[in-house]
């Protein structure tokens, strides 16, 4: 391990270490209390330690790792983004998420966004079409399949966007142009 993470990594398995060492000893504290308070037996109390401790290493690790707990989740829930585009429609969208813009239908656990065939389209904000995990398909009005591509998303200018590259990629560009106000 090198770099400015590993010091981190080393502190973070020390931390889980000492914090699973005083959950032992708290579980069998709480073993011995269970076993004189309930009158268990010793293996019921055992038991009931065990799943104590369980509970609590998978709560330390939800809390130590949150960000990665956030992300398992955030991709477990994205739905897929289909996108229906006109026939022959090659080239960027952006997409501007505007909390007032238009709603996105969901047909069969699919978020369905029809494109206009501008160049930036307003679409509701906080339906899902914000997650970095969602997969994207998409097809033109006939039903004829469309390469489509993650291109950029971010916020420019006060505008939260996501931009999305369909069809050919020749003649892909990756500038910073400005982000063209939907119709």
């Amino acid at each position: 391990m090198n770099g400015p993470d590993s010091g981190m990594a080393i502190a973070v398995l020390l931390g889980m270490l000492i914090l699973l060492a005083m959950g032992g000893g708290i579980g069998v504290g709480l073993t011995l209390l269970l076993k004189k308070l309930f009158k268990f037996t010793t293996p019921v109390a055992i038991g009931v330690g065990l799943v104590l401790l369980v509970v609590g290493a998978v709560g330390l690790f939800a809390v130590v790792f949150d960000d990665l707990t956030a992300s398992w989740w955030e991709a477990r829930t994205a739905k897929v983004v289909h996108f229906t585009v006109p026939k022959g429609f090659n080239g960027r969208l952006h997409l501007v998420f505007d909390p007032n813009g238009p709603a996105v239908n969901e047909v069969d656990g699919k978020l369905e966004v029809k494109v206009s065939g501008a160049k930036a389209q307003k679409v509701k904000a906080g339906l899902g079409l914000e997650n970095d995990y969602a997969e994207v398909e998409a097809h033109d009005t006939e039903g004829k399949r469309v390469d489509v591509f993650l291109d950029s998303s971010g916020s420019r200018d006060g505008v939260v966007y996501r931009g999305y590259w369909f069809g050919n990629q020749a003649g892909r560009t990756y500038d910073d142009s400005p982000i063209g106000q939907p119709e």
